[in-house]
C-alpha cells in the first residue's frame, strides 16, 4: 500500500520554479492515522532511505492527484537531490491552468508552501508501543504540493524565477570548477 505524508512547506517568492526540501530527514511527523495500523503514530524518515534516485521517475503532483501533474524527473522538469537535511527538489511549473493556479495561490498566501510525498515503505523500525516509526528504506513515488502537511513546517519550498535559477547554476558551476561543489 502506498503511504502518503504531507511534510513540507513552501516559501513565497516569484517566478515559475518551485524549490525546497520535500522530505526532511530525522524529523518527527504530526500524528498519522493509516489503514492497517492500530491507533495513531509519528514517523520520521532516515537519511538515505530512498537510496539512489538517479533513474527514478518521480512526479510532482497537486494534492496527490495523478491527473494533476506539475513536473517529473523523467522529463527534466523536476530535479531531486539527496542532502543532509532531506530530499531537496527544484521543479519548473508548467504554463498551464494548474501551474498558474499553484503559482497564484502561493503568491497570495493561500498556499503556505507545505509539501507531501507518496512512498512504499520497504523497511522500518517501530518502538515497543508502535507509536513511533522510523522508515529506513522506501521507494519514493511522488511529491505533492498540498494545503495541510503531516510534517507541517519541517519542509520548505519557494517560488523562484528562471533568472535566479540561472544565476545559481552559474555559481554552482564556478564552485565545481574550483573544487568546492556543494548543493545550495
Amino acid at each position: 500500500m502506498i503511504s502518503r505524508r504531507a511534510m513540507g512547506e513552501l516559501e513565497q517568492g516569484e517566478g515559475r520554479q518551485l524549490v525546497g526540501i520535500a522530505v526532511p530527514y530525522n524529523r518527527w511527523s504530526n500524528e498519522i492515522t493509516e489503514p492497517g495500523v492500530r491507533g495513531t503514530f509519528q514517523e520520521r524518515i532516515a537519511p538515505g532511505a530512498f537510496g539512489d534516485l538517479a533513474d527514478a521517475d518521480i512526479k510532482l503532483l497537486w494534492n496527490h492527484e495523478p491527473g494533476a501533474l506539475l513536473a517529473r524527473t523523467k522529463s527534466g522538469t523536476l530535479r531531486i537531490k539527496d542532502t543532509a537535511k532531506g530530499l531537496r527538489f527544484e521543479a519548473d511549473l508548467p504554463e498551464t491552468t494548474l501551474g498558474n493556479d499553484v503559482r497564484a495561490l502561493m503568491a497570495r498566501g493561500d498556499l503556505t508552501g507545505e509539501m507531501s510525498f507518496g512512498f512504499y515503505a520497504e523497511a522500518d523500525e517501530w518502538n515497543d508501543k508502535r507509536t513511533l516509526r522510523t522508515v529506513t528504506k522506501a521507494r519514493l513515488v511522488e511529491l505533492s504540493v498540498v494545503v495541510d502537511a503531516a510534517y507541517g513546517d519541517r519542509t520548505s519550498s519557494s517560488l523562484r524565477s528562471v533568472s535566479e535559477r540561472d544565476r545559481m547554476a552559474r555559481a554552482l558551476r564556478l564552485r565545481e570548477l574550483k573544487g568546492l561543489a556543494r548543493w545550495i
